[in-house]
């Protein structure tokens, strides 16, 4: 799937920061795994781990459902 999304000028972010953040939310929210965010993401699960808290997210499996879809990864 591809997405698109047109900010004002005035919203300084590079699309980086953006694919970033949107990954830690879908992590986050158990839409999907940490394997499949690195994939997307092309980076190491630590990297990922670490990248987490800069979105305001925990590394941590914070809930069953969150459980599950790693351990199914």
């Amino acid at each position: 799937m591809q997405v698109q999304l047109e900010l004002p000028d005035s919203v300084n972010i590079d699309s980086g920061y953006v694919k970033e953040a949107l990954m830690a939310v879908l992590y986050s929210t158990g839409k999907l795994s940490a394997h499949q965010a690195c994939q997307i993401l092309n980076m190491t699960r630590r990297s990922f781990d670490e990248m987490l808290p800069h979105y305001g997210f925990s590394a941590l499996v914070d809930s069953d459902d969150n459980l599950d879809i790693e351990l199914s990864a």
